[in-house]
């Protein structure tokens, strides 16, 4: 006999088990990508020319390049359930900050800030979430 005597009710409370940890899996994985996709904009932002012997470069992108410290310096890191933070890493990019940020003497370059909202207004989230729960339904 079943669970409260109906007949295949532990079947359907397995299948939706399963569905929560498909669910749980989608929703990590759309984070990720789209996390991904802030990444490749901060990188596209900080992927300028060679600066060392060039003046009158156009602010605020793409941030000139010289070593590329900068643009190693950018992460990606899971921070926990279906969270990733995208950042720059200040253990190898002292100096993001001040980049995005500005100076008295500096005009803020806010490449994170910028590639977050390059995500968001282009509506790449949707996009990603959409492609993910099709593969998850086609499967």
């Amino acid at each position: 006999m079943g669970v409260g005597g109906v007949y295949g009710l532990e079947e359907v409370l397995r299948n939706l088990d399963m569905m929560e940890n498909e669910i749980d899996e989608a929703i990590d994985e759309i984070a990720k990508e789209t996390a991904t996709e802030i990444l490749d904009g901060a990188v596209e932002n900080v992927n300028g020319p060679d600066t060392e012997n060039l003046t009158g470069l156009g602010q605020p992108y793409p941030v000139g390049v010289i070593t590329g410290t900068l643009k190693r310096s950018l992460k990606i890191k899971k921070v926990g359930k279906n969270k990733y933070k995208v950042f720059a890493d200040q253990n190898v990019a002292n100096y993001a900050w001040w980049v995005h940020e500005g100076t008295v003497k500096m005009e803020a370059r806010p490449f994170l800030d910028d590639a977050v909202k390059n995500v968001m207004d282009t509506r790449k989230y949707i996009e990603i979430g959409n492609k993910i729960i099709e593969n998850i339904l086609n499967r």
